[in-house]
């Protein structure tokens, strides 16, 4: 397997768009947490020190940095990019459909299954890079906070791994079925960005805690804003959702290797 994703790195590395949302994205995570710190403490905290005659030290605001959420803070706020991956995901597969050097892997000797196994360590590579992004990132809110490090909320960063790696399967799916990258992507922002919202609500109408389990807002809500549970109404708990998160994952590496095994190449 490592053989085969040193082809697969061999192939992406020169690859202009993966430089280029390479890049977007380390920038983007801090420009975000940054941003959001900024608003934090200029708007948010002004705010609620003006109207209760309070400071913040020792609020529910100021404790979303303290040493035991800022992990969770981090992890939350990066979340947001995660569509910058699975662009880069759905680009490489249907690239390689498009172009036909899926066909020569098989030529080669390559069985199918290996060929989108690959595509799948690919998919674990890139959650361990990221993964990684926000533990640096982190540390690195921790001196910017001026914020005692501690190790405590660390496990955030399995969390986070987990719904990364959901996150680029179901772009993984998604370019699997529908093998035109600007309708996978299309489909990809639609649904995680409006669809799911919606689909959400209505589910949350019917049966109370259900919306927790669509297909991407089962990763979001291993991963909810710190101090703010009373926001994610109906939420089981961790022991609940990790399961169904890896059930999830599980469900779409099939779906991903029983479509491409079985369809016209």
């Amino acid at each position: 397997m490592l053989k085969n994703l040193r082809i697969e790195w061999m192939k992406i590395k020169n690859y202009r768009v993966f430089q280029v949302f390479s890049i977007l994205y380390m920038a983007g995570i801090l420009l975000i947490i940054y941003i959001f710190y900024r608003i934090y403490i200029s708007f948010i905290g002004t705010m609620q020190e003006a109207v209760t005659g309070m400071s913040t030290e020792g609020s529910d605001y100021f404790q979303l940095f303290a040493p035991e959420n800022i992990w969770r803070t981090v992890c939350f706020w990066t979340s947001f990019l995660l569509y910058l991956p699975g662009m880069i995901i759905i680009n490489l597969f249907i690239n390689e459909v498009n172009f036909k050097t899926h066909r020569q892997n098989i030529i080669d000797g390559w069985k199918r299954e290996t060929f989108i196994y690959t595509k799948i360590s690919l998919i674990i590579c890139m959650s361990i890079v990221i993964t990684i992004m926000n533990f640096l990132a982190t540390v690195i809110m921790f001196q910017i906070t001026e914020t005692p490090f501690s190790i405590a909320g660390i496990e955030t960063l399995g969390l986070s791994f987990l719904q990364t790696f959901i996150y680029l399967m179901f772009a993984l799916v998604l370019a699997t079925f529908f093998r035109r990258s600007g309708v996978a992507i299309i489909v990809f922002f639609i649904y995680g960005l409006i669809l799911e919202f919606l689909l959400m609500w209505l589910f949350g109408k019917i049966y109370p805690g259900a919306q927790h389990f669509m297909p991407l807002q089962i990763a979001d809500s291993l991963v909810i804003f710190p101090k703010a549970e009373k926001l994610y109404e109906n939420l089981p708990g961790i022991a609940v959702l990790l399961p169904s998160a890896l059930a999830f994952a599980a469900l779409y590496v099939y779906m991903a290797v029983r479509k491409y095994k079985y369809d016209d190449l």
